[in-house]
């Protein structure tokens, strides 16, 4: 391809979908740039990335680390590779609650309200087998289905009963349906009944490729924007190769590479920047400043043995939506099988087990919040990645619910019939406020569901980075276009609504660049 037009900058979640709506304007060329390699069509994937039963493997990893909480890190997933996380991931599907559009409307980004969107869910999904079709999409690119009764493996079966019989939640048959405000049910997963999971890079990329206008670069990590009196006039890859475009660029290198591409082109806090020996371009302080996140805390369950397989078992099944006494939404999943005979020190705390499940309790509206900042001008450096899971005492006293939950449903008679016991938990610590503390404290993980980065808003919020449309403020020729541009976290896993905003950004950005 000769010099494009657009220059798409991540072929993840949100980039693929804004790559193929871009190329769908014959007059556009586009080059899509990722930094993980481009396996081609399904045909040519390696079976881990079509695989929707479990996580991708390390191979598809950027192998990021994150501060949960002061003194502690953890390993944090996110995918490099076409199709991005969504290739990787456990493939949860759920629709926005109203109440989180209208938040966003409420911060200035009024095209982003729920009567506004809920019909661009619509258009985005295929759900072939959703008790009412009524309010979902059936012809979208993203196709939705749920484990039925008999698909269920016995220790999820009894997860679902544990959590009707022991906490009296009502059975949900779809998690999508958002009239409902809580139950246990199964998870609405972006996969086919072959369970095949159904990334961007199958659901967009595969038929897009056929455009003669778009061009797939893999293994082209970039370093910065090419910026020239005030305009995006391309990048530069991490290896100092220029890339022009005429008309613009699109980043979608998600949560944490959007912000640091941004930092790195001199668009950020100037103070910091300045210390790094980066050029201050812009002055935007909302860059890295809030990341959004779910807060996990995890009950290990020790299977009996010969029970469990963790290579052919679907690890993710049900999942039950409940709410803290203060109204805090919190998730209740059950994780079913993992082999930790590779970390010593989940081996430790499940008491020499090296097969656990687990109920992961996780908190889907946190108070608090981390941030992103760079450790230098190196592209290849990570970002330092700081979750803040401990700093709302608030937050601390939600997970502590939704931990006594968790061990209410692992001690249900249900589930105690299919696992041997709970492992490195017991009933003093769950009846102590300060022992509890301590237990979520030195295990909190994460959802992996990082946003708010480089979040949308009006000029007027010091904050804001880009406008409600995408539109970076103050650099003609930039968008953003992915979860870094939401300015307040989801209650639910965001994957698919980042779809959608790739599908609705993509489609804008192609209307005022001429396109039908």
């Amino acid at each position: 391809m000769a010099i494009p037009d657009v220059i798409v900058v991540g072929a993840g979640s949100a980039g693929g979908p804004v790559a193929a709506r871009l190329a769908e304007h014959p007059a556009l060329s586009i080059l899509l740039l990722e930094a993980g390699v481009d396996h081609g069509t399904e045909g040519t994937m390696p079976p881990d990335l079509l695989d929707a039963g479990r996580l991708a493997g390390m191979a598809h990893d950027w192998g990021y680390s994150a501060i949960p909480a002061e003194g502690q890190t953890m390993p944090y997933r996110r995918g490099r590779v076409v199709g991005g996380t969504s290739a990787i991931n456990a493939a949860a599907a759920m629709w926005p609650r109203p109440a989180d559009l209208d938040r966003w409307a409420a911060l200035g980004n009024l095209a982003w309200n729920w009567a506004e969107v809920r019909s661009w869910l619509r258009r985005t999904e295929a759900d072939v087998d959703a008790p009412d079709l009524g309010p979902h999409g059936r012809d979208g690119p993203i196709e939705i289905r749920r484990y039925r009764e008999q698909e269920l493996i016995p220790l999820q079966r009894a997860f679902a009963a544990a959590c009707r019989e022991a906490l009296g939640l009502p059975a949900v048959a779809d998690h999508n349906d958002v009239r409902i405000s809580g139950g246990v049910g199964p998870w609405p997963m972006n996969r086919r009944a072959d369970n095949t999971r159904i990334s961007t890079a199958l659901a967009y990329l595969e038929p897009a490729r056929r455009r003669p206008n778009l061009a797939i670069r893999g293994e082209a990590t970039v370093g910065r924007l090419l910026i020239k009196d005030g305009r995006a006039e391309g990048v530069v890859l991490a290896s100092g190769e220029l890339l022009v475009a005429r008309r613009g660029v699109v980043l979608c290198a998600g949560a944490l590479g959007t912000p640091a591409i941004l930092l790195r082109s001199g668009i950020g806090p100037a103070a910091q920047l300045a210390v790094l020996g980066i050029t201050p371009q812009l002055d935007r302080p909302g860059v890295g400043a809030r990341l959004w996140e779910h807060p996990a805390v995890p009950v290990l369950l020790v299977p009996k043995p010969g029970q469990c397989d963790p290579l052919r078992d679907p690890r993710f099944q049900m999942v039950a939506r409940v709410s803290a006494l203060d109204g805090t939404p919190l998730v209740l999943a059950l994780v079913s099988f993992l082999d930790i005979s590779g970390s010593p020190g989940l081996v430790v705390e499940a008491g020499g087990a090296s097969v656990v499940a687990l109920v992961n309790v996780a908190l889907m509206d946190p108070r608090g919040h981390g941030r992103l900042r760079l450790r230098s001008a190196d592209p290849f450096s990570a970002p330092v990645v700081e979750l803040g899971f401990d700093r709302e005492e608030a937050d601390l006293c939600a997970l502590a619910e939704g931990v006594r939950l968790a061990w209410r449903i692992a001690r249900a008679a249900p589930v105690a019939a299919e696992s041997r016991r709970v492992a490195g938990l017991d009933e003093a610590v769950v009846r102590s406020d300060a022992l509890l503390r301590d237990y979520i404290i030195a295990n909190l993980r994460s959802f992996s569901h990082p946003c708010g980065t480089a979040p949308m808003g009006p000029k007027g919020d010091p904050l804001a980075v880009a406008d409600e449309r995408g539109r970076v403020h103050g650099i003609d020729g930039l968008w953003i276009a992915d979860a870094s541009l939401m300015p307040r976290g989801l209650t639910v896993p965001p994957n698919l609504t980042v779809m959608m905003m790739g599908e609705r950004i993509g489609l804008w950005i192609r209307r005022e660049l001429g396109g039908p």
